[in-house]
């Protein structure tokens, strides 16, 4: 189960007339969208063989021209990898695309920094390695995860870095064997694949009367005002009759979103954090996406000291009533049970909230978050069934980890995570896909320094098992960007 889907809009035509869009079930916001003139003339809607007594725009007929059309240029252009699409359905708005990256044409060794590449300067490798760097701000973790990075672009890690990766890879070498002796899970999980929810959509060019309700709210509201101007309100084709669209308010959402203050962004962090140790849901849910959003727009949280707290209080209010309003839709309910919510809220207080939020650890949420959680449970049973092990591995930790870590503790769980978070590097049973990882990984963290260039590392103080999570997550990025295909870009632009 992914924290996140990777959800694209993609819109395929506008739509300026709100006499074409008819209700089917208001309540269950499914509505159909008359044939005109002007969309008779976008080809994913209407071609010279349908039949032209045709009233309604078939939206499964929509998408089935959508994943032949330019529109999926962009989402599959790497030659070197397979690409998968999923037929549509009708219920689905959205289309799957799967990347699957192949190791034989994804050589780190050939890339990385242990064979001299004399057409690529030092300038030229920086330009590259920058081209990871997110274009909004980010926070420790990702500029961490950014620095273990820095090897496969002939950058060297920063020292320290350098130094705790090389003590961690010795310690894992050490007692890796428990952590597949200890794992009985059925199927190995592979991180060499990707997946995309595509979902082409309608854009309508004027604001909807559906709107009305939204839009009064938002009229005198300081920070949300400025979407009254902004017409990015979708249709998309889903539903139980080939007709039937629904209005999809993702654009909107992202907006609001990517003008989050600080405080907000903090918040949405926390809720996130909450749902995956907690609920183990996925976190691009409407429930929870929603009582953010709320939250946000009945509260200025930099007034707050704990704006945990609020949403806590908020949703205990929800889980009483039994209601959240949809944030767009008047008098829709959007309510869903989650197990663990309200009993995990109903026991939350002043006195013991700021102990709760430090318990959210801030590096929660990674790729493989779910499928780590299991192993965790698993391998600490392993150790707390033979103590003898236990002990002798905690002495060894001492001597080659807690030394290097100010942070380490020295506790079980923070050693069983180390070797989990590590182990996912190694987790296949293709016999090529092992070997590449225990020939290739590895060497992006040790034996390599260079003097002519150092890179700055701001984050100190984390703990062996966060570096481990970093390193882990590096390399997952690296083999999901076409690195080939950069380092051609940069040298034909030398």
């Amino acid at each position: 189960m992914k924290t996140e889907n990777d959800i694209r809009v993609v819109v395929i035509g506008h739509l300026d007339d709100e006499q074409s869009i008819e209700p089917i079930n208001e309540k269950l916001n499914e509505y159909k969208i008359r044939l005109n003139e002007q969309l008779k003339t976008i080809p994913e809607l209407y071609s010279q063989d349908d039949d032209p007594d045709s009233e309604y725009i078939d939206g499964f007929r929509m998408k089935s021209r959508f994943i032949k059309s330019n529109h999926l240029l962009s989402f599959t252009k790497e030659q070197d990898r397979l690409i998968e699409i999923t037929e549509p359905t009708r219920r689905q708005s959205y289309i799957d695309i799967h990347k699957h990256y192949p190791i034989g044409s994804f050589d780190l060794w050939i890339l990385s920094a242990r064979l001299e590449h004399e057409s690529m300067s030092v300038d030229n490798w920086w330009r590259a390695y920058k081209t990871l760097t997110a274009p909004s701000k980010m926070n420790s973790k990702e500029e961490q995860i950014q620095l273990c990075c820095a090897p496969a672009f002939n950058l060297p890690l920063p020292k320290q870095i350098a130094r705790q990766a090389a003590c961690l890879i010795k310690f894992y070498e050490m007692f890796k064997a428990s952590v597949f002796l200890s794992d009985r899970s059925s199927s190995s999980t592979s991180f060499l694949s990707s997946i995309s929810h595509i979902i082409p959509a309608i854009q309508l060019s004027f604001r909807p009367k559906i709107l009305q309700w939204f839009d009064e709210r938002i009229h005198n509201h300081q920070r949300l005002k400025y979407l009254l101007d902004s017409n990015c309100l979708c249709l998309v084709a889903c539903g139980s009759k080939k007709t039937t669209f629904r209005y999809d308010f993702s654009l909107i959402e992202l907006k609001i979103f990517n003008q989050f203050n600080t405080s907000e962004c903090q918040l949405n962090i926390f809720v996130k954090r909450f749902a995956v140790k907690y609920l183990n849901c996925s976190l691009d849910n409407s429930f929870l996406r929603t009582s953010i959003l709320w939250i946000c727009e009945i509260h200025d949280l930099e007034n707050y000291h704990n704006i945990f707290e609020v949403w806590v209080s908020f949703m205990r209010d929800v889980c009483r009533k039994r209601y959240l309003a949809h944030y767009f839709l008047e008098n829709t309910n959007i309510f869903e049970e989650y197990a663990g919510l309200e009993d995990t809220i109903s026991t939350l207080n002043y006195k013991n909230i700021d102990l709760f939020i430090d318990k959210l650890e801030e590096n929660l949420i990674f790729p493989y978050v779910y499928q780590y959680n299991e192993r965790m449970k698993n391998l600490l049973e392993f150790f707390n069934n033979l103590p003898v092990i236990a002990v002798k591995m905690k002495t060894i930790y001492n001597v080659i980890v807690k030394s290097q870590f100010p942070r380490a503790n020295n506790s079980l769980h923070e050693i069983c995570s180390l070797l989990c978070h590590l182990s996912f590097l190694e987790d296949d049973d293709k016999d090529h896909i092992i070997s590449f990882w225990d020939q290739q990984w590895r060497k992006l963290f040790i034996d390599f320094d260079r003097d002519d260039i150092v890179l700055q590392q701001r984050l100190v103080d984390y703990r062996p098992n966060q570096l481990a999570q970093h390193m882990t997550e590096s390399v997952l990025k690296l083999i999901q960007i076409d690195l080939i295909q950069m380092i051609n870009l940069i040298k034909s632009n030398m």
